[in-house]
C-alpha cells in the first residue's frame, strides 16, 4: 500500500505547465502557488486515520489534487484526494488508507473511497465505505470479527496556510 501511495506522490508531483496566451511568461504553475493557499491542518473528531481525536496534513502539489497524510492517539492514515474546485478550501474525494491501533491493540486497516464536504470557512465532514484489509488481534474480541467493511466517518475543523 505504501509503494502505491508513493508512485501516486510521484505521478501527482509530475505537473505540466500551461503558458497564457495573455502572458508568456506566467504559467500554471507560477499562477496557481503564488496566489492561492495549497496546504491545510485538519483537526477533528475520527480524523488521523479514525482516532478518537486526531489530526491530518494535506498539501496541494498539482490542481486539484491534494495528498493528505495523518495520526491520532492509537491510529494513522493517508489519503490522496481530488477537489472539485482548484483551491484547498473546497470538497473532495479521496481514497484512503487507515490503521486503527497496533501490535497487540490493533483493530483494523481500511482502504476506502471518502467523500468529504468543505464549507468554505473552517468545518469539514467526511463518510465513506471502508474495506478492511487486515484485523488485528482486538477486532476479533468483539461482535464485529466476520466484518469486511464499515462505515468511516469524521468531523471537524481546517485550517488552511
Amino acid at each position: 500500500m505504501f509503494i502505491c501511495f508513493l508512485l501516486f506522490t510521484n505521478v501527482a508531483l509530475a505537473q505540466v505547465d500551461t503558458v497564457y496566451a495573455d502572458s508568456p511568461n506566467k504559467t500554471a504553475s507560477s499562477i496557481d502557488f503564488s496566489e492561492r493557499k495549497n496546504t491545510a491542518i485538519n483537526v477533528g473528531l475520527l480524523m488521523g486515520g479514525g482516532s478518537l481525536i486526531g489530526f491530518d496534513l494535506e498539501f496541494m502539489p498539482a490542481k486539484r489534487v491534494g495528498i493528505q497524510a495523518g495520526a491520532g492517539i492509537s491510529s494513522f492514515g493517508a489519503g490522496l484526494n481530488y477537489h472539485f474546485q482548484e483551491k484547498i478550501n473546497s470538497s473532495f474525494i479521496s481514497l484512503m488508507y487507515w490503521q486503527q491501533g497496533w501490535g497487540e491493540n490493533h483493530y483494523s486497516s481500511y482502504v476506502a473511497p471518502l467523500f468529504t464536504f468543505r464549507a468554505k470557512k473552517i468545518f469539514q465532514a467526511g463518510i465513506g465505505l471502508g474495506y478492511i484489509v487486515s484485523k488485528g488481534p482486538k477486532i476479533l474480541e468483539t461482535k464485529y470479527a466476520d466484518t469486511d467493511v464499515a462505515l468511516l466517518f469524521n468531523v471537524g475543523l481546517f485550517f488552511p496556510f
